[in-house]
């Protein structure tokens, strides 16, 4: 693994391999976390690419990174129907 500053990149193709199992784009890299060392993710990857058993490790530095969808908003054009409604009808 390549470190460049908290961003990891793949160095050979078991580590590129690694991440798109994890659903990371090889090409923009491994944005690691403020609360995490960026050295210990690399070792873990590099173990991980080694057929260790890291990956609910990795799994949930990926699912801190992934940016979240905003909820959609409530649609004001129905009336919001209450279960007690719809059992009296």
């Amino acid at each position: 693994m390549r470190i460049l500053g908290r961003t990891l990149r793949a160095s050979d193709l078991r580590e590129r391999r690694v991440l798109i199992a994890l659903g990371v784009d090889p090409a923009v890299g491994l944005r690691v976390p403020r609360s995490e060392n960026p050295f210990a993710v690399a070792r873990t990857i590099k173990r991980l690419a080694r057929d260790n058993e890291d990956v609910q490790f990795l799994k949930m530095i990926v699912r801190k990174n992934t940016p979240h969808e905003p909820r959609p908003s409530p649609e004001v054009d129905r009336p919001t129907q209450y279960p007690d409604a719809i059992a009296a009808e």
